[in-house]
């Protein structure tokens, strides 16, 4: 595969269409394959450069699996991925994935799991460049140390030689920032990178974010199951459940005016910092449950509290319903007979 293309602006670093991924669930004494968990089903969008796309929802939706399938640690099911104009949905070559990887990272959600305990800082961060094989020693200490510093880890020289358990929390979570950061990718999946931290230093590390994502014109997905923080870090919001798409928009147009009763429900569950503001409470019916060869009929429908004939006998399509605002509900795109 060719070097990557300079890409203006504009330009979409990251197409999905139709992306599915299942996996195999085995039964009985011989684990024979019995049915499938549609962990992601049908998802499709894009993201253009400088752009943050927030993918919300409850756990157990597909959020995760659709972040390590975008970045190729899960081999799709079905469906397209394009990056950079290339398709990399289904990658043989050695060379091939090297160089999707030098592009494409993931910050994961735990800093005490994802960083190797038996590593100095050094080696944890440098990593990367190993596998590259970009510069020569020296070269990759003073990146190691340039990026470091970046990400608020300072002095740097003064952590490259120590290991994770010497470090706080909130430090660690820098530390795979900077791994993620240290080949200047054009895109990164961030999986609840502030879930595990103290709520004293979740801005910081928002904060920090949102300034090298800004620095380094790089794109974005934001995994989260919190709606505030997706507010703050993202241009769009995707609500997922269950495996599908149910909702897709602008941040503020989502969270001004959202369509999907789930949606809306997540909305009404936020706490407002005002004693006197009353907002409208969705109640919605008992917990979520399994994607495992779900019936051909909406996902929401034991759930929802406007569930019509329809919804138990057909799938809603993810319908534009003007500026961009897309909704799977057929309060929107179809009335019942």
């Amino acid at each position: 595969m060719p070097e990557a293309e300079t890409i203006n602006a504009t330009d979409v670093v990251l197409r999905v269409e139709n992306l599915k991924k299942f996996f195999p669930v085995r039964k009985g004494v011989f684990s024979r394959v019995r049915s499938f968990l549609h962990a992601v089903d049908d998802l499709s969008f894009e993201i253009r450069r400088g752009e943050v796309l927030a993918l919300v929802g409850e756990s157990g939706c597909g959020k995760t699996t659709t972040g390590k399938t975008l970045v190729r640690l899960h081999e799709p099911t079905d469906g397209k991925i394009e990056f950079l104009g290339r398709d990399v949905t289904h990658l043989r070559l050695a060379a091939d994935k090297k160089w999707f990887h030098s592009k494409s990272q993931m910050i994961f959600q735990d800093p005490f799991e994802s960083l190797n305990p038996r590593k100095t800082i050094f080696d944890i961060v440098s990593e990367p460049m190993n596998i590259q094989s970009e510069g020569s020693l020296k070269y990759r200490e003073e990146k190691t140390m340039e990026i470091l510093k970046r990400v608020g880890i300072s002095p740097p020289d003064a952590f490259l030689w120590r290991y994770p358990h010497e470090l706080s929390g909130g430090q660690r979570q820098r530390v795979a920032i900077a791994r993620a950061l240290v080949m200047n990718p054009e895109f990164v999946v961030a999986d609840e990178p502030t879930s595990m931290l103290d709520v004293s230093i979740r801005t910081q590390v928002m904060k920090l974010m949102m300034n090298l994502i800004s620095e380094m014109n790089m794109s974005f997905l934001y995994i989260t199951h919190d709606l505030a923080v997706a507010r703050y870090m993202s241009n769009y919001i995707s609500v997922m459940y269950l495996g599908k798409m149910v909702e897709y928009g602008e941040t503020e147009e989502i969270i001004q005016n959202p369509l999907h009763p789930y949606t809306k429900a997540l909305i009404s569950a936020v706490p407002v910092p005002d004693p006197e503001f009353k907002r409208k409470s969705i109640q919605i019916k008992g917990g979520i449950g399994k994607a495992i060869d779900p019936l051909p009929r909406c996902r929401f429908y034991d759930r929802c509290p406007y569930a019509m004939d329809v919804c138990a006998n057909e799938e809603p399509q993810l319908t534009d319903v003007g500026n961009g605002h897309k909704v799977a509900c057929f309060l929107y795109t179809k009335k019942e007979e």
